[in-house]
Order: structure tokens, then sequence, then C-alpha cells
């Protein structure tokens, strides 16, 4: 349950609340079975208005979770007082999904059948079944219709989900640095990043609650996560190759600096909020997302959409490049407004949350219009 009606409460001028709402009559699941139970984390922040028509649904990335804002929320840059999506307008609802890890029902949680947690027994979700959960929490929330629902990468896949399933329910949509589609290229990446975690052995086939965390697996991914996310073009104005010291040593031992920030990245990974089974789980999702595949074709999925639409891509984004993207304008409704931005940044992939400036102007706008 909301731990408030979201609508009456008064929290700080930030308006931070946690919520975990529970869905009672579980969730049907694209694979054909169903989550019996299911439980959903989030974070709201702003208060709803009267009339419940200011709510913005912030949807996650990958590794991120339901704390987008306040101290180390993942989207601080973009949310709060003031900000891009200013909350002392707008109410904003960052829901973590389904087969996540930080509250939501997930490998992680009990399973009802003997109370241990899932493990690689949980059912596979896809895209789809995490958008369906977000409407049920909406549901839940008494939110009919959203002003906005923006989310990058991953959850801008869910963003494009919740335009097939419930188009009515969206006053207009932000989709950064997603496609319509996953593509070999990033299955096969997932697919490396997967055998890594699986490759440590204190995995143990998933089972791993109980005892020590597969921590040298989850510092391989966030390795391999880093080259996912920074181009090539960043690394080289970052670190180029220059050694850690006034002179090169010599070793086989880290020695110039990219290796001492990837050495950084592999040792802090364990501290984070990764969960092996998660991540696997989630990266599978990603796998099976095709939007053209399960509605016949990309123009039959969009075929409801009626809002404007804002498309966001990077220049150097080699993972969800800029003419895949616009693919989704293209298959939009001709009557339907749709903005397409290419953005240079050298963070590629990763620059609507690590180089937030030139986005800013661009969805500011967006969400005020």
């Amino acid at each position: 349950m909301a731990k408030t009606d979201p609508a009456t409460s008064k929290p700080d001028r930030l308006c931070a609340e946690s919520h975990t709402v529970r869905i009672d009559d579980g969730l049907p699941l694209q694979s054909g079975e169903r989550l019996a139970e299911l439980e959903i984390a989030c974070e709201t922040y702003g208060r709803l208005s009267p009339a419940r028509d200011n709510a913005i649904l912030v949807l996650h990335g990958l590794t991120a979770d339901q704390h987008a804002a306040g101290g180390s929320g993942w989207w601080d840059v973009a949310i709060g007082p003031g900000k891009a999506i200013d909350t002392d307008k707008y109410y904003v609802v960052s829901p973590n999904v389904i087969g996540g890890a930080r509250g939501s029902t997930g490998p992680g949680s009990p399973d009802p059948a003997n109370g241990k947690p899932f493990g690689l027994r949980f059912p596979v979700v896809t895209v789809g079944d995490m958008a369906r959960a977000h409407l049920a929490l909406l549901d839940r929330f008494g939110i009919e219709r959203l002003h906005m629902a923006v989310g990058g990468c991953l959850g801008g896949f869910q963003v494009l989900e919740l335009l097939t399933a419930a188009p009515e329910r969206v006053g207009k949509a932000a989709i950064l640095s997603a496609t319509a589609r996953t593509s070999a290229h990033n299955t096969a990446l997932w697919a490396v990043l997967r055998a890594g975690l699986k490759s440590d052995p204190n995995w143990n086939g998933g089972d791993y609650y109980e005892g020590p965390a597969p921590k040298d697996g989850l510092g391989l991914l966030a390795m391999t996560g880093a080259l996912f996310w920074m181009s090539r073009d960043t690394l080289q104005q970052r670190f180029g190759i220059r050694t850690s010291k006034d002179a090169p040593r010599y070793t086989l031992e880290p020695d110039f600096a990219v290796e001492e920030f990837f050495d950084t990245v592999r040792a802090n990974a364990p501290k984070g909020r990764l969960d092996a089974n998660s991540l696997i789980y989630l990266t599978r999702a990603i796998d099976y997302f095709d939007l053209a595949r399960d509605h016949g074709s990309l123009e039959a999925a969009l075929a409801g959409v009626r809002c404007p639409v804002l498309l966001v891509s990077y220049a150097l984004d080699w993972r969800y490049p800029s003419d895949e993207i616009a693919l989704i304008g293209d298959a939009l409704p001709a009557d339907v407004e749709c903005d397409h931005v290419v953005l240079d940044s050298t963070m590629g992939h990763g620059a609507f949350l690590y180089e937030f400036e030139s986005l800013r102007p661009v969805l500011s706008r967006f969400v005020a219009r």
C-alpha cells in the first residue's frame, strides 16, 4: 500500500516520499506465466494536484532504481524545485521496474511457494510487463492521465510500451536514447555481460542471497558497462594514453590512467545497489524488446498515439544510433506532433545522465509546453 494519498500529503519542499504498493491481483506476463503477488517500490516528488493532472512518470535505465532525486538520486540534475522537471509544479512518480532489486518484485523477492528468494526460478519479464505494472501503479494513485512520461534507455523502451498499451493515458512522451527494438549488437553485449556475472563462483546458479554476493562478477559487469556508456572520444579526451605516474613503469599492474579508472569502477561496483540476478533479468527483457514484432509493424504499435512526442538522440551514441531512433518518428501517425533532437556530446549514450546541460533546455521546453 502507498503510505499516503499523494493528493493530500504535505511533505517538505522537495516533497520526497517512498511508497511500496501491493497489487493484489498480481500480474499476467507476456510469457504466459503470472506473478501471483506483486509489489512496486516507488518514490514520488512534489504534490499531486486536486485534479490529479500534473503527474510526470519518470522511468529509469538499466542500473538505476526508484531513487531518482534527492541526495544521491540518479537524475538529481533534472528533478527538483526550479529544475527541468519542476517539483513545485509537477508530481513526479519514479517506480522501480519489476525484476528490479530495490523493493519491486524480482528474483530476490520471496517465492510464495517456499518463502525463499526466487533466484532463477523467477519468471522472465518483458518491457511490456513493466509498462503494465506501471499502469497498475497509476491506477492505485488515482492518476488516469499523465502530464508526461519520460525515460532514457530502458526507461525509453517503457515509455514506448506505455504509448502502445495505453496511449490515452499519456499527455506527452519524452523518449531519450532509446529505439523501438533492440539490436543483435546489444544482445551480444548483454550476453557477454551475463556470462561475466555467471562466471563468479559466488553466483551459485543464482542462489547467493544467503551467502556471499558475486562481487567479482559485478565488478566485471561494471567495467564492461562503463564501456557501453562512454564513447571512444570520451575515454580519449578524459584519459588519453597518459600513464598515472610521470613516466611508464613497465609493469603488468595498472599503469595508465584509464586502467586506474576502470579498477576504481570494478572495486566500487559491489558497494552499490546492483544485484546480479536482476541485471540478468533486465538485460533479458531488453533482448526481447521489439515493438514491430509484437504488433505486426511499428506503425501498428504506435497507431493509437495522439500526444506530442520528443525524441532525443546523441550523435555519438553507438548503442542506439540517431537513424534508428528516427524510425520511431517516421512510424507515428501523420498528425502527431513529433520533434527529434540530435545532440552532440562526447558522452554518447550516457549523456542524458552524465552531461545534462545540452538536454536541459530541450527537456524544459517540452515539459512546460
